[in-house]
């Protein structure tokens, strides 16, 4: 008796210490939080965050990815994001075929111009929602120049 009562005093204080990746940082539970968020932790290079925020209908990147993996994408993620401010320009517009994701058009503000990209979250199977696709195709060079502004239709 004295053995089993060992074995599940062990037995629990070793799950208590134990990390379960799945608790931590709730997920934000609307879309315009999550992009706000994401955007903010982009801001401050604040990865950890970051990787809290982003990922898909299973859960946040940080639980579900090889954190070597996660860190350099996050990394070339931040660097083409970095934002002085943002705001949200369209959105949440429904993504054709896909009831559990929605796209934004945000503005991202950057010391030598502002740039608009596309932004899509998901929600997930718990109901929050996590940033998804930042369409980084659609980024632009994060240090480059603004492409100069055209107006009219030309021949």
């Amino acid at each position: 008796m004295k053995r089993r009562l060992a074995l599940a005093l062990f037995l629990l204080a070793g799950s208590a210490c134990g990390h379960n990746p799945g608790l931590g940082t709730p997920v934000p539970q609307s879309m315009n939080e999550s992009i706000s968020q994401f955007l903010t932790a982009v801001k401050a290079n604040d990865q950890k965050r970051m990787g809290e925020l982003w990922g898909t209908e299973r859960g946040p990147a940080v639980n579900n990815m090889n954190s070597r993996a996660l860190q350099q994408r996050l990394t070339v993620i931040q660097k083409y994001l970095d934002n002085s401010g943002y705001r949200i320009i369209e959105g949440p517009l429904l993504v054709p075929g896909h009831d559990d994701r929605r796209t934004y058009r945000v503005e991202l503000q950057r010391s030598n111009c502002n740039h608009v990209l596309p932004i899509e979250v998901v929600r997930t199977h718990s109901g929050g929602w996590l940033v998804y696709d930042v369409h980084l195709e659609s980024a632009g060079n994060p240090t480059g120049r603004c492409p100069p502004e055209t107006t009219g239709t030309k021949p």
